[in-house]
């Protein structure tokens, strides 16, 4: 009896028990999946502002788009009715876009990375700072200029912060979707142990929805995706998925050698400057076309840069293959385009690389070929150029040159060397040219032609062009100092330096802090410079440093397609007759009539002329007898340090006093 008394009460605690724990256990579970949900429901909700970002972002960039061409009609827009229609579209437009910025930002700016959002709000303040340019310009400040600016600040600023706020999203919408999937596997073991109990009210519905948020975070992370790896203009994968599709191809077929073919148009940027950058976008579009009409079905086309192509040959089965589909390639880009404008015949260069065994990755394959391309733009191996070890050598050396010219620089290793200008009638000196000079610690004195062409392609003309100016100005007072009198120092600029908006008022800053005036520096400005109309940017500069009262000096005259036209156009006071029409004067009547040509030419129009490259005596004489103005070679003076310079007035002087005194006696 007491043994059936204990069984049953102990079944009753363990029953009591097992209730209790059940219900605890329950209210786990329900406690936990609630959690579950909470967390689900939270990163779908995530996932919507992602999507609405994503959409705002894009219409934001149709309408930064829009606003920068409404711009740029400002721009070239002289009447005032005109002008004043194109005002007030432009302040709508203002209006408008300011409205969108706010949407955008109430949207979540404040959630995009902090560098994002910083870049973001800076380069739409400068947007707007350069409208109001636009719209009321400051008298003297080309407003072409500015709106070019303003295309640029589109195009590539704020473009390239809205594709890093894209990529943003993309972790964002990537992070989101495994926090889903960890949720789920979560859910759905809890909801497994309480399955008989939670299945009608739980489980069914938070499956429902975690499934549908799934395909949601799904769609949305295929979607940014499809974004990020492709470019928006042409349809064609960008150089990111270029580089996955290649690698891609590689590893599927590894022991099958593939090429890969890197193009670039030609004269794109004319296209862009002379019919705007619609027909720009249309031909890149109809580019995009025709290379892909052209491809095999394992190959493709990819956009990697503004107006180069890089194209997968995965049907050629040799370099000479490879070769041969490269200038079928050239032919169909030579195609004519009709364009808004006209009708224009665009050519392309082209750097092919084929892969000995399939194994090269998409990185090597796409560096040489961008070398091989290198080798067809600078080379003299024709339009159309097939990788070599040669080549890669050379790259190799310029890259170390490079290097080294960038330390250079902070170094101070880059001087001015100069060498002078005397007159021919009485040996007095007329000038001195500034020359750059690198002072190599391993290989001695280099001229220019070593670095120079190599300091343009990396970006460090300005910075070269800026350290002669600063010492050729510097030694002007070194000479004035010592007591000598030296008209002018002169320092030659190239056609990108020209092309700089700043240039002019960087160099008359750097008169007006030495106390200096314009007149003791001579611009050179080399006449083969590519000049389309007088309102190009190059002309603007040069007629701008004129007007200032410095000297324009046209060098390597009778070199370039149209002198005459130049003498006006870049407002020269003085040419300097090329050095192969100098060289061998004396024995050559052909050179000595074309010289004669040319000072009988400067002479009517009323400007100086310089022979330049005089090396011999009788070259001095040739020159002298034909009316030159004023002499600058090896037989004068080779170019020198200043140090150099000073002892080499000091000793021209004597001997030119003494030259004189004896013509007098004589």
């Amino acid at each position: 009896m007491s043994r059936s008394i204990g069984k049953v009460w102990l079944g009753e605690q363990i029953s009591r028990r097992a209730t209790v724990l059940g219900a605890a256990g329950i209210i786990i579970i329900l406690v936990l999946t609630g959690v579950k949900v909470v967390a689900v429901l939270d990163q779908l909700n995530r996932i919507d502002r992602i999507s609405t970002q994503q959409i705002l972002i894009e219409r934001q960039m149709s309408d930064l788009h829009a606003y920068g061409m409404i711009a740029q009609r400002l721009s070239a827009a002289s009447h005032g009715a005109d002008r004043g229609a194109l005002v007030q579209e432009l302040d709508s437009a203002t209006a408008a876009l300011a409205a969108r910025h706010q949407l955008l930002d109430n949207s979540g700016i404040a959630e995009a990375p902090q560098a994002v959002a910083a870049s973001l709000e800076y380069n739409f303040a400068k947007l707007l700072a350069l409208a109001a340019l636009i719209r009321d310009p400051i008298l003297g400040q080309p407003s072409m200029d500015i709106a070019e600016q303003t295309r640029v600040l589109i195009d590539s600023n704020l473009r390239g912060t809205m594709d890093n706020w894209t990529n943003a999203l993309l972790r964002d919408a990537k992070s989101a979707r495994d926090q889903i999937k960890i949720a789920l596997g979560l859910s759905s073991i809890i909801m497994l142990t309480a399955i008989l109990l939670s299945w009608l009210f739980v489980l069914r519905p938070l499956s429902r929805t975690v499934v549908d948020g799934t395909h949601h975070a799904r769609a949305l992370e295929d979607a940014l995706k499809h974004t990020a790896g492709h470019d928006r203009l042409t349809g064609l994968p960008n150089r990111t998925r270029a580089a996955e599709l290649i690698d891609h191809q590689i590893s599927r077929r590894r022991k099958v050698s593939v090429g890969v073919i890197h193009l670039n148009l030609c004269q794109f940027r004319t296209i862009n400057e002379e019919m705007g950058h619609e027909a720009g976008d249309q031909v890149l579009i109809e580019t995009a076309h025709r290379l892909s009409a052209i491809i095999g079905e394992r190959e493709f086309v990819a956009r990697i840069g503004g107006d180069e192509f890089l194209i997968l040959a995965d049907s050629v089965t040799c370099a000479e293959d490879l070769a041969v589909k490269a200038a079928d390639l050239r032919r169909t880009v030579r195609e004519v385009y009709d364009l808004p404008g006209g009708q224009r015949l665009i050519d392309c260069v082209i750097g092919a690389v084929w892969s000995a065994n399939g194994t090269t990755d998409a990185e090597s394959l796409s560096v040489r070929a961008d070398i091989a391309l290198h080798a067809a733009v600078n080379g003299d191996g024709g339009p159309v150029r097939l990788f070599t070890h040669a080549m890669l050598e050379e790259f190799t050396l310029r890259d170390a040159l490079g290097r080294e010219l960038r330390q250079a620089l902070e170094k101070g290793e880059l001087v001015a060397f100069f060498q002078p200008q005397i007159r021919a009638d009485n040996g007095e000196v007329s000038g001195f040219e500034a020359l750059i000079r690198w002072r190599h610690p391993t290989r001695g004195l280099l001229a220019p032609g070593l670095f120079l062409q190599l300091a343009e392609e990396m970006g460090l003309a300005d910075q070269i062009g800026a350290t002669v100016l600063d010492q050729a100005l510097d030694a002007w007072q070194g000479w004035a100092a010592a007591g000598f009198t030296v008209p002018h120092v002169a320092v030659n600029y190239s056609a990108a330096q020209l092309a700089d908006t700043m240039l002019a008022d960087r160099i008359k800053w750097a008169l007006e802090r030495r106390n200096l005036l314009p007149e003791c520096l001579a611009l050179e400005v080399v006449e083969t410079v590519a000049v389309e109309n007088d309102n190009a940017l190059a002309v603007r500069t040069i007629r701008s440093l004129a007007a200032a009262g410095f000297s324009i000096e046209l060098d390597d005259f009778g070199t370039g397609h149209a002198s005459i036209a130049n003498i006006h156009r870049f407002c020269a006071c003085r040419i300097k007759i090329d050095r192969s029409f100098v060289t061998n004067i004396d024995q050559r009547e052909d050179l000595s009539a074309m010289a004669d040509a040319m000072v009988r030419m400067a002479s009517a129009l009323g400007v100086d002329t310089i022979a330049e490259g005089v090396e011999t005596a009788e070259e001095r004489a040739k020159v002298i007898a034909l009316g030159c103005h004023s002499l600058q070679g090896y037989n004068i003076a080779r170019p020198m340090a200043f140090e150099d310079s000073v002892l080499w007035l000091t000793e021209h002087r004597v001997l030119n006093h003494s030259r004189m005194r004896a013509r007098r006696v004589v």
